[in-house]
């Protein structure tokens, strides 16, 4: 009865005026949170992961997928044959180049095809361990986002940049490198054909052993720019997750900066201290599963860095064609 007598007492004009804006306040908060999407690890990594499956890495089905239990590792699937077919491929030119040592002078310029396809090998054989544990990493990672959401999509945006200027970079210096082996073929097999010569010159571990065929020729480039790509793809993927990886401890530390000089109760902290506390757990998995792929980035990185030193240093910045320093001794002697 009182609660009846004290609404009587208001006005009319005083009751909409009451109600009218949080009826709208409603419906503002409901129209803002329709087109905000939390930005995800699956929805980060898609473009990287398309790329190393193009070349035989990770082969994971559901990776177009926005649902976590959907990513599954399949040893019957196709990119798992793709994959082994491909490292068959590799342990043959890990072959051929160790057959080329034992029946040549070692040197280093020689042995350097051995370690770049030794460490293909053992990068593809990485790759498959990495994405035998990839679901149960999708898994954890998305149960973590479920309860702490991110909504920054630029760190998409700039794992799709470096895919883009890191595999361009790659390809132009491989272009490069298959010119310069052209004009070496001229040079050194003027006789043969174009395309024989430069696949004799540019691969000799195999072709001073094996009769020239277009199949192989063409098989044998192909399996070279493989691991080129595979090499640089590497690097690439370590880029991507250390991308994602600070973007999550980023966004728990725009909370904890956010707050500062503010008095926030007991809970937000606790929330901010779990929060923190799942971050770090996330980077403690994720370098369970890549690191045998980090160890093995630095180490080509160490190692073709200091060959190229190492050339530059013995040939000058302009360098020799092997064939001008065949004919120099030749001369010579």
């Amino acid at each position: 009865m009182n609660g009846q007598k004290m609404r009587k007492n208001i006005p009319k004009n005083k009751i909409i005026s009451f109600w009218t804006p949080v009826n709208r306040n409603k419906i503002n908060v409901a129209e803002v949170k329709s087109k905000l999407s939390p930005n995800t690890f699956q929805e980060t990594l898609r473009v990287t992961l398309i790329i190393g499956q193009a070349f035989s890495l990770l082969p994971v089905n559901g990776i177009m997928s926005k649902i976590a239990t959907k990513v599954r590792f399949e040893w019957s699937s196709w990119k798992c044959m793709y994959a082994f077919l491909s490292l068959i491929g590799q342990v043959f030119m890990t072959i051929m180049c160790v057959t080329r040592v034992t029946h040549s002078e070692t040197t280093l310029s020689v042995t350097t095809p051995i370690i770049f396809y030794f460490t293909t090998c053992i990068t593809m054989i990485t790759f498959f361990r990495v994405a035998r544990n990839w679901p149960n990493l999708v898994r954890n990672i998305s149960l973590v986002e479920e309860v702490d959401p991110s909504f920054d999509h630029s760190v998409t945006y700039r794992c799709n940049i470096t895919c883009a200027v890191v595999l361009f970079l790659a390809l132009v210096e491989h272009i490069l490198s298959l010119l310069s082996a052209f004009a070496g073929a001229m040079t050194c097999y003027p006789n043969k054909s174009l395309y024989e010569g430069f696949v004799t010159h540019f691969y000799p571990w195999v072709f001073k052993f094996l009769p020239y065929t277009p199949f192989l020729g063409i098989l044998t480039q192909f399996l070279h720019f493989q691991s080129t790509i595979i090499w640089n793809f590497s690097d690439l993927f370590v880029i991507c997750m250390s991308y994602y990886l600070t973007s999550r401890l980023e966004h728990v530390n725009k909370k904890l900066l956010a707050a500062q000089g503010k008095y926030l109760p007991e809970v937000f902290w606790k929330t901010s201290r779990e929060n923190y506390g799942r971050a770090t757990e996330l980077v403690r998995r994720v370098d369970d599963v890549i690191s045998g792929i980090v160890f093995i980035s630095f180490a080509n990185n160490l190692f073709f860095i200091c060959l190229q030193l190492f050339n530059t240093l013995e040939n000058g910045i302009k360098g020799t064609g092997e064939c001008s320093r065949q004919a120099t001794r030749k001369v010579f002697f």
